[in-house]
C-alpha cells in the first residue's frame, strides 16, 4: 500500500517538474471591469491585509482583492492564477479557496515551483515570500483565513513529499517541514541526500531525530560555524548521544567568555544541556545562578528554567528553587516555554 502511494506521488513529482509554475505566455481575456481591478492590483504590487499599521487602517488594496472575489467569475480567477504579476497570482488564488466548487488542488501544484517573490504588508510586518509559499500558507489549516479551503490530510501528505523529494523545490517551506518532520523511515535517505548535497542547516535538525549513529560525525561538522551552530546544538538535544557532550561544554564555556549574547542559541544550549543531567552539567548550571551580572542571571537564569522545567530531572530540581526571575522574564518564560518545539 505505502508502495503504492508513493508511487503515486512520484508522479506528481515528475509532472510537477516540467511546470515552473509561472504565469502563462498566453494573455488573458478579461471583462473590462475586471481588467481594471486587476491593473490596479498589479501597479501597487504589495499584498496587503484587509487592516495595516497600528491602526489598522483598512487599505485599498484589500479593497480591489475584495471587490476581485466577489465580482470575477470561476474561470477568470483560475486563468488569473496565471497572470504575470505575482501579487495578482496570490489575491486570485486566495478568492478561489473560498469558492466550494473550485477544484484548487492542482492549481496548488501547478506552482509549487513558483519562485517569484512578493512583498506583502501584514499588520504592522512588512516582510516578503516566495508565491508557492503563499498558496501552500493559504490552503494550510490554521494559516490566514480559516474560513476557505484547506488541504485534507492526504493532500497534505502528498505536498509534503513533493517539497521533501522534488529537487527542484526551492520553497521556504521546504525548510519549515523539515524543522518538524518526523523520523519516519521512509524519508532517511533523502534527509540524509539533503544534508550531503544541499547542506540546509535544518536538514540536519530532521536526520538527528532518526538518532542514527552513521550521523554523528555528519551533525558534528555544523559546529563552529555561525551560520549553523544553533542548528547543531538543536540537533545535539533531539539526539543526545554521549560524543556530543564534550562539544556542548566546549560551546557553553566559549559563549559564557563573550559580553554579547546570542539568545537563541543559548536557550537551546541549555536544553541540549538538559539531556545530560551529570555532575558537570549541574555545575554549568549552577553557575548561571551564582554569576553578579543581574542580566545576565536574569537573561541566562529564564533559559536554564525553560531547559530544566521542559526537561525535568531530579538532579536539577534544587536549581529552579535559586532562580528568581523579576517580573519582566517572569512573564516572558511564560510565553517562551513553548518557543522550542
Amino acid at each position: 500500500m505505502r508502495r503504492l502511494t508513493i508511487t503515486f506521488i512520484t508522479g506528481i513529482i515528475i509532472s510537477l517538474t516540467s511546470c515552473n509554475g509561472q504565469s502563462s505566455t498566453n494573455k488573458i481575456v478579461l471583462r473590462p471591469t475586471i481588467q481594471k481591478i486587476v491593473d490596479k492590483i498589479a501597479k501597487d504590487n504589495i499584498l496587503k491585509s484587509e487592516g495595516v499599521s497600528e491602526t489598522g487602517t483598512r487599505t485599498e488594496q484589500w479593497d480591489r482583492f475584495d471587490e476581485l472575489r466577489k465580482t470575477a467569475t470561476d474561470s477568470e480567477l483560475i486563468d488569473l492564477t496565471n497572470h504575470e504579476n505575482s501579487v495578482v497570482r496570490c489575491y486570485s488564488f486566495q478568492a478561489l479557496t473560498a469558492r466550494k466548487n473550485v477544484d484548487i488542488f492542482p492549481i496548488l501544484l501547478k506552482h509549487m515551483n513558483d519562485t517569484s517573490k512578493i512583498e506583502t504588508f501584514f499588520g504592522c510586518i512588512m516582510s516578503s515570500q516566495l508565491v508557492g509559499d503563499y498558496f501552500i500558507n493559504v490552503v494550510t489549516p490554521g494559516y490566514i483565513d480559516n474560513d476557505v479551503y484547506k488541504l485534507s490530510d492526504k493532500q497534505k501528505a502528498i505536498i509534503d513529499s513533493i517539497l521533501i523529494f522534488d529537487k527542484s523545490i526551492l520553497l521556504e517551506n521546504k525548510n519549515t517541514l523539515l524543522s518538524n518532520l518526523k523520523p519516519e523511515p521512509q524519508y532517511y535517505n533523502r534527509i540524509r541526500e539533503i544534508v550531503k548535497t544541499e547542506k540546509i542547516p535544518v536538514a540536519f535538525l530532521a536526520l538527528a531525530r532518526f538518532q542514527n549513529s552513521n550521523d554523528i560525525e555528519i551533525i558534528k561538522s555544523l559546529f563552529g560555524r555561525e551560520d549553523s551552530e544553533y542548528y547543531a546544538v538543536y540537533s545535539v538535544r533531539e539526539f543526545p548521544d554521549k560524543s556530543f557532550y564534550p562539544v556542548l561544554v566546549n560551546l557553553f564555556e566559549k559563549e559564557w567568555k563573550k559580553k554579547l549574547y546570542d539568545y537563541p542559541l543559548w536557550r537551546i544550549l541549555y536544553q541540549a544541556l538538559a539531556q545530560y543531567p551529570l555532575k558537570k552539567t549541574y555545575e554549568l548550571f549552577e553557575r548561571t545562578t551564582k554569576t553578579n551580572d543581574s542580566f545576565r542571571y536574569q537573561t541566562l537564569g529564564k533559559y536554564l528554567k525553560i531547559a530544566i522545567t521542559k526537561y525535568p530531572n531530579p538532579m536539577f530540581e534544587p536549581l529552579k528553587e535559586k532562580i528568581k526571575l523579576d517580573e519582566f522574564n517572569s512573564n516572558n518564560m511564560e510565553n517562551e516555554i513553548d518557543y522550542e518545539k
